[in-house]
């Protein structure tokens, strides 16, 4: 049976920029490295959810493990904290936070504070808050995030988000998404929190240093993606393979742990573009006899993208293509490469374009493709297919398919 190196570029896909002869960041970038997997392979196009979907980035990594996100999704919030290493109850409603910026009017000016490096000071001040019975549990995240538990009897997760997900606009009020009681006394709770945590943060001592020194101040808590504890089947159970999640991200930790993998801790894995990659292809080296499945996560063109930092996310994806080098020498071995969705740069945020995927193996079929971007790769032999697609083929190419018929 060959093992599985399947590795996800968070935001790679992009869109022609002019400034680069309208090359995409991944075309632009010197990649010998992933060229030599893509002419070694089979590769295609690939919407990880469906054509015209917009994914997320937890819906998207379901849908390649495997998960189909209709049935299995509650909500990003479970996998934020689980991924930061919150401990969940059953009954906890689960979201994850960003610290913003908002004015006086409660106007969205910058929903990650300037990117603010480091919310400890923010979740250790507010953990343990109670209102009307409901206790607030909170902790630092990657970043400018940041997660959050409410624990306490009759709660729903069925509410709306508090952050609008766009600058200049008011910060929403947390409505109930149906008629339960439940839903309406979790949204007037939550509601309260965050006007409570508003006041308190605008007066910070480190915010007023903060404004003074001509940053933006962390003052709200921009809360979204309530969720509750999932009910799904282990990785092991569904594909019976010994499966590791190496990332530096809570979100993709916390998708790992809830899927059952192990996740060990990769110093220097950070999440953003200083991250170790090196480290995360070294530990797949160091666990390789333990686990028949290594899904590794490089974060960080998605950020660049949500920045419009094109230059900034070529320089990124040629450090993936140096990172990765050590894995050209692997026999026996399926390696993996594709991404969650695209992040445009101009559109500094998530789109519906499709992604490249590549499958490099000594026994998988290869095609004419022999460059791994977006373009080249969707004239590949795998065609176009959907995330959900993706397990089913590599289960196969590991003679692991069940048969269909006699």
């Amino acid at each position: 049976m060959d093992k599985v190196i399947f590795i996800v570029c968070d935001g790679l896909g992009d869109r022609p920029i002019a400034e680069l002869n309208r090359k995409t960041p991944l075309e632009a970038a010197y990649t010998p490295n992933l060229d030599k997997l893509a002419k070694g392979g089979i590769s295609g196009a690939m919407n990880t959810i469906d054509i015209g979907i917009k994914p997320g980035s937890d819906t998207a990594h379901l849908s390649l493990l495997g998960y189909d996100p209709n049935t299995y999704y509650t909500g990003r919030g479970p996998f934020e904290t689980s991924g930061i290493g919150m401990e969940m109850k059953v009954g906890d409603v689960c979201f994850r936070a960003n610290m913003g910026t908002i004015d006086r009017d409660l106007i969205v000016i910058d929903r990650r504070a300037g990117r603010i490096d480091d919310t400890s000071e923010f979740a250790n001040l507010f953990n343990n808050t109670a209102i009307d019975g409901v206790t607030f549990l909170l902790k630092k995240g990657t970043g400018h995030r940041v997660g959050l538990i409410m624990r306490g009897k009759g709660l729903s997760a069925n509410i709306s988000d508090a952050d609008p997900h766009k600058l200049g606009v008011k910060l929403l009020e947390v409505k109930p998404c149906d008629d339960t009681k439940e839903a309406k006394f979790t949204a007037k709770i939550l509601n309260k929190f965050i006007r409570i945590s508003f006041l308190k943060l605008k007066d910070l001592p480190s915010n007023k240093k903060r404004e003074k020194e001509n940053k933006l101040p962390a003052n709200c808590f921009l809360i979204r993606g309530a969720g509750m504890f999932p009910k799904i089947p282990s990785f092991k159970e569904k594909y019976g393979l010994r499966a590791v999640g190496i990332a530096g991200a809570g979100l993709y930790k916390g998708i790992a742990k809830i899927l059952g993998m192990d996740t060990p801790n990769i110093k220097g894995a950070t999440g953003k573009p200083d991250s170790n990659l090196n480290a995360k292809i070294e530990k797949v080296i160091e666990l390789f006899d333990q686990y028949d499945f290594f899904f590794v996560h490089f974060k960080a063109a998605d950020t660049l993208g949500e920045d419009g930092d094109y230059q900034g996310k070529i320089k990124y994806i040629e450090k993936i293509d140096r990172a990765i080098k050590p894995l050209l020498d692997f026999k026996d071995t399926l390696v993996v490469v594709t991404a969650d969705h695209s992040t445009p740069c101009y559109l500094k945020s998530h789109s519906a374009d499709d992604v490249p995927v590549t499958i490099y193996g000594k026994h998988v079929r290869d095609d004419d493709v022999d460059r791994f971007n977006e373009r080249e790769c969707a004239k590949g032999r795998l065609g176009h297919i959907k995330g959900l697609n993706l397990m089913p083929i590599i289960i196969d190419l590991m003679g692991l398919a069940e048969l269909f018929g006699a």
